[in-house]
């Protein structure tokens, strides 16, 4: 996990009438001054190698070849989800200002979860869902990884405009769906990364002990609200595709309510293989995308995109006989990583390390050769991304984008019949439970752990209905 650095909210003037005034959104990062400003702000290149460099010893060169990893291109699809990335983080905070007497509200509201406390009628999310998708090694994760760097902090609020405002904000949470899909490890770990950035909090512990669904979708909107969450990104989204049951549906819902209760923007990541979860009558998939979708394509050979980022790897050759980039190896880089970026990346790498110490050149015959010893057990992959086949592409989901997705509940295996989950899948005993089981608990919910959940983040307003400690 990323170390998170605390720093005291600083308040800048946006310039925006709808988010001047709130002091979440005035103690973010400032706003770039243009779409470009962003694409240079993701990407990032390391020192190119000088002739001195040239002269090092084999291992030295071999080991200065790992900074290919930490070249990040700036593709064309990067200033667009950038762009709807850096209104959305923002729009998340709009109808949260902790100065409206309607935030205060449903602070009060989500902090006590008690049936007699309503949820104001008159406060609506302005929280958006935003959606990435590509094929595997298309440069999702990457992008996210890039933008949020600024985001990756904890706001320290103390006062603003003279009245006390005592609270911590954190922008950015990066969670992932992991390979089973559960719903309850999913939730676990939005708890532990919180508890990872604060440092100071038992969150996760505290929620380990949870048993209901309604109640764990409770505690990441109580916890999300006093941290002051602005985006949570959850990558590999794909993989909800092998939940059981009704598990699917259990996390889609937890979207909407992350979205719509906890005015959380939510930002997701996946593969193709994500359309065999979410049917397009689904109505969650409207707020997965009301911020966006951008769609990062395969790079094709001949292509603008394709040529300038060969360009630009190829500076970082760390070979003694570095040669000029010409059509005869383009078209066998392209033959080798079939124009997905992290097999391009890869391939270069691989021909530098394979060279370095031998023929000390980079030519077609170096990436011939990656691609039929070191890059062998991905060829099957690759050779359905060059031929372009659905028939091909078919064998691979994290590849393929399929149109005409059916039905969720048959693609989760969902039987109107009753179906019961799998015992294999006991992540939450109340799955069988009915929505009276909840009401039930009345006002057991306000528990004083539930209570001491929201301490040590108030924030400090002149009202008569403050936050709960």
């Amino acid at each position: 996990m990323t170390k998170y650095i605390s720093i005291p909210a600083t308040y800048r003037s946006t310039g925006v009438r709808r988010f001047d005034g709130n002091p979440f959104i005035e103690a973010l990062p400032p706003l770039e001054t243009s779409k470009d400003a962003i694409l240079d702000r993701l990407k990032n290149y390391p020192p190119v190698p000088t002739t001195a460099d040239l002269k090092k010893s084999e291992l030295v060169r071999s080991a200065e070849v790992g900074c290919i990893n930490e070249i990040v291109y700036p593709f064309a699809e990067y200033k667009r989800a950038g762009t709807n990335l850096t209104m959305n983080i923002r729009e998340s905070y709009v109808a949260r200002n902790p100065l409206s007497v309607q935030d205060v509200q449903r602070r009060h509201a989500i902090a006590l979860n008690q049936s007699d406390v309503l949820f104001p009628s008159n406060w609506v999310s302005t929280a958006k869902g935003q959606t990435l998708l590509g094929i595997s090694g298309s440069g999702k994760t990457t992008f996210a990884t890039a933008f949020s760097l600024p985001y990756q902090v904890v706001i320290e609020h103390t006062e603003y405009q003279g009245k006390p405002l005592i609270c911590r904000q954190i922008p950015w949470v990066n969670i992932r769906m992991s390979h089973d899909a559960t719903l309850k490890s999913l939730c676990l770990q939005f708890f532990e990364v919180v508890d990872h950035i604060l440092g100071n909090t038992n969150y996760r512990r505290q929620a380990e002990s949870v048993r209901i669904v309604a109640r764990m979708v409770m505690l990441i909107a109580q916890v999300a609200t006093a941290v002051s969450v602005g985006v949570i990104f959850i990558d590999e989204i794909q993989n909800l595709k092998a939940a059981i049951g009704k598990n699917a549906v259990f996390v889609l819902n937890l979207f909407s309510e992350i979205i719509e209760k906890a005015g959380v923007t939510l930002v997701v990541a996946g593969t193709p293989a994500l359309g065999s979860v979410i049917d397009e009558n689904v109505r969650n998939l409207r707020k997965l995308n009301s911020g966006g979708e951008s769609t990062l394509a395969q790079m094709k050979y001949g292509d603008p995109e394709f040529n300038a980022f060969c360009d630009t790897y190829w500076e970082y050759q760390y070979v003694k006989k570095p040669v000029a980039l010409n059509t005869k190896i383009r078209e066998a880089w392209h033959n080798c990583g079939a124009g997905n970026p992290a097999f391009t990346a890869l391939s270069f790498m691989l021909a530098q390390r394979n060279e370095i110490g031998g023929r000390e050149v980079i030519d077609a015959a170096a990436f011939d050769r990656v691609s039929k010893i070191d890059m062998a057990i991905l060829e099957p992959a690759i050779a359905a991304l060059r031929s372009g086949k659905g028939s091909e592409l078919k064998k691979f989901d994290d590849l393929l984008f399929k149109e005409g997705c059916t039905s969720l509940r048959k693609l989760i295996a969902w039987s109107d019949g009753g179906e019961t989950p799998s015992q294999n899948n006991d992540e939450f005993s109340e799955l069988q439970e009915t929505s009276a089981v909840v009401r039930r608990k009345g006002k057991n919910n306000s528990s004083e752990s539930q209570k001491r959940l929201v301490k040590g983040a108030t924030i400090a307003l002149p009202t008569e209905d403050p936050l709960i400690e």
